[in-house]
C-alpha cells in the first residue's frame, strides 16, 4: 500500500493543483449576477427632453471594462412623443439606441434594450446608470406601470 502510495501521491498533487487553478480562473472571468431594479407601482414622468427620471441601477466593472447590455421592461401610456435614453455615472442622457415612444395610447408591454459600450463613460468599478428622457416636442407625460430595468455585463 504504501509503495502504491508513492506512486499516486505526486498525481494527486498535480491534480489539486490543476483544480485549484481552474477554480480561480473561472472565478476571474465570470459575468456578476445581472443587477435590476423592479418598481411594482405607477409613475408619471413629465417634461421636455431631457431630464433623469432618478431610476437607476449599479454595475461593477472588471478592471478593463466591457459592454453593458441594459434592458428596460415597462407597461406605458404617454400623450404624445416621447424619447427615453440613458444617463452614464451622471452624465447626460444620451440615446443608446431605439428610444423612441410615440403613438401609442394603450397600457402595452414595451422593452427596450440598449448597448453600453466601455468608451461611452463607463469605467472600472461601480458605475450608474439612470433612465432619463422627455417629451419629445414639449412638456408630454410618460405614465409607466410595472417597470424593470436590468443591466447585464457581456461576455
Amino acid at each position: 500500500m504504501t509503495r502504491m502510495w508513492k506512486i499516486v501521491r505526486p498525481h494527486v498533487t498535480c491534480l489539486a493543483v490543476v483544480c485549484v487553478v481552474i477554480g480561480f480562473a473561472t472565478m476571474a472571468f465570470a459575468v456578476p449576477p445581472e443587477e435590476t431594479l423592479v418598481v411594482t407601482g405607477s409613475q408619471t414622468f413629465t417634461g421636455p427632453c431631457c431630464f433623469s427620471f432618478n431610476e437607476s441601477i449599479t454595475v461593477t466593472e472588471p478592471a478593463k471594462p466591457v459592454a453593458v447590455v441594459v434592458t428596460w421592461e415597462v407597461f406605458i401610456f404617454e400623450s404624445g412623443g416621447f424619447n427615453m435614453g440613458l444617463m452614464i455615472n451622471g452624465g447626460p442622457c444620451r440615446a443608446f439606441g431605439g428610444g423612441s415612444i410615440s403613438g401609442f395610447s394603450d397600457s402595452s408591454p414595451r422593452m427596450f434594450q440598449w448597448i453600453v459600450f466601455p468608451n461611452e463613460g463607463l469605467r472600472a468599478g461601480s458605475n450608474t446608470l439612470t433612465l432619463c428622457g422627455g417629451g419629445t416636442f414639449g412638456d408630454t407625460f410618460l405614465d409607466t406601470f410595472g417597470m424593470t430595468l436590468a443591466g447585464r455585463l457581456s461576455n
